[in-house]
């Protein structure tokens, strides 16, 4: 008896993405509990553990962004019956996780002085520019195939039709 490959076992690549989406959108409500029990126990511990909380806000917002244009795109690649190449679904993971990632991270730094410091972190420039590069692209991508299959299918649905008008015009 054969085995089936590894492959054929692994979930579709719409649901790989739907579930990558999940995870975000997880992890944007857990920033959520973590800020609403911060502002409503500013003394606590770990209220004090987080020293830059509007950078936990970009994180969570971030993260709500990320998860929305990720169902958004699983879900037209599903409608359209799109195959989605890995490279952008890799390209769209690894960025919708990052970015708000080096937010949050940043929100765990102390505030440092801008007179003897540089503002940023000098991690941050670097990762956030990977992120938010392989993010624009993949979601580019994304958006390219959806808008193609879009109209394709258009094209497809108005053929039949355009020959039905053209039959009775003659």
């Amino acid at each position: 008896m054969r085995q089936p490959s590894i492959a054929a076992r692994l979930p579709s690549r719409n649901a790989f993405l739907l579930a990558f989406a999940t995870l975000l959108l997880g992890m944007a409500l857990a920033i959520a509990w973590v800020l609403g029990f911060t502002l409503f126990y500013p003394d606590s511990a770990l209220a004090h553990a987080i020293p830059r909380r509007d950078d936990l806000i970009r994180a969570h917002i971030d993260y709500l962004m990320m998860a929305q244009f990720v169902f958004v795109f699983a879900l037209l690649f599903r409608q359209y019956a799109i195959r989605p190449p890995i490279w952008m679904i890799v390209s769209i993971c690894f960025g919708t996780f990052n970015n708000p990632l080096s937010f949050a991270l940043r929100a765990l730094k102390p505030k440092i002085d801008p007179a003897t410091l540089p503002p940023v972190e000098p991690h941050f420039p670097l990762i956030a520019g990977v992120s938010f590069t392989l993010t624009t692209v993949g979601f580019l991508t994304a958006a390219f195939l959806a808008v193609r299959a879009a109209w394709r299918a258009g094209d497809a649905s108005a053929a039949p039709t355009i020959a039905r008008s053209l039959e009775r015009a003659e």
